[in-house]
């Protein structure tokens, strides 16, 4: 049997290239997933192709850093679902510039989208997590997607990296308080390096940008040569990582980080 059969996960940004890998894995795992995006109709079609792949899956549309719509969002999920077991908050964005060139509105925007949002999405999800965890033999899980960048500094991207060094501290605050609380909901998050997707581009761009590079081969190169393992990861290598952090074989993880780049920050 599937390990997440009978279970529902909601997916922010799963439309994106990660969210909508995150979003197969967990339906190929059992889950009904509720694909929420910013971008609803392209959030209808992730939902589409897993439902025409035998899986369970509705869409929503979703500005994360509106808390009406989060709790909008919940309570159409209890609705049509019956609970909720699984919150992947995923959805995140970069505004590449140096501080300098960096305005008040772009620092507003990075800290909103990769901090807030997760914040009004635990808030607005707590109590269905808990809810749905206290009539059910499984507890709840709550994935908190951050960045390498919430590790180290990163060059070009102050707003962003603040933003996920954020969400990597919140999240260890609300591991902790959960589990002591007794809510039966785990929480914890995982820090991929660059990965294989369209919003991989802005970054070498603002390398060209800046004259670090004189076309988008070489700046890519120079990035791959920081990854010992030789190669920028693939949206499933991080969507596996979150299915094994909402299933139980995780089950005594809490406030974990799970750093999923390559070697970047080993090295």
């Amino acid at each position: 049997m599937p390990s997440l059969q009978g279970r529902t996960a909601l997916v922010t940004g799963g439309a994106g290239g990660i969210g909508s890998a995150i979003c197969r894995r967990l339906s190929l795992d059992g889950a009904l997933v509720v694909v929420a995006d910013l971008d609803r109709e392209q959030a209808d079609r992730v939902a589409r192709g897993l439902v025409s792949d035998g899986g369970r899956a509705i869409a929503v549309g979703l500005d994360i850093t509106d808390q009406d719509q989060w709790r909008a969002v919940i309570s159409q999920t209890m609705e049509t679902a019956g609970g909720l077991n699984i919150l992947v908050n995923n959805a995140g964005g970069a505004r590449i510039k140096p501080l300098e060139a960096l305005s008040v509105d772009d620092w507003k925007h990075d800290i909103d989208v990769n901090l807030n949002g997760a914040f009004f999405g635990v808030k607005e999800a707590l109590e269905a997590l808990r809810q749905t965890a206290s009539r059910s033999p499984t507890v709840g899980a709550i994935i908190n997607i951050a960045s390498v960048s919430a590790l180290k500094g990163s060059a070009g991207m102050p707003a962003y990296s603040a933003g996920k060094g954020g969400l990597r501290l919140f999240t260890k605050a609300i591991a902790v308080d959960f589990a002591r609380r007794g809510y039966r909901i785990r929480v914890n998050s995982i820090y991929p390096g660059l990965i294989d997707t369209p919003l991989t581009k802005p970054l070498f761009e603002s390398r060209l940008k800046s004259g670090s590079d004189e076309s988008l081969e070489s700046a890519r190169a120079k990035i791959l040569e920081q990854y010992p393992i030789g190669r920028i990861g693939r949206p499933d290598e991080i969507a596996s990582v979150v299915s094994f952090l909402a299933g139980d074989d995780s089950s005594y993880m809490v406030g974990a980080e799970l750093v999923v780049d390559g070697g970047l920050t080993a090295a």
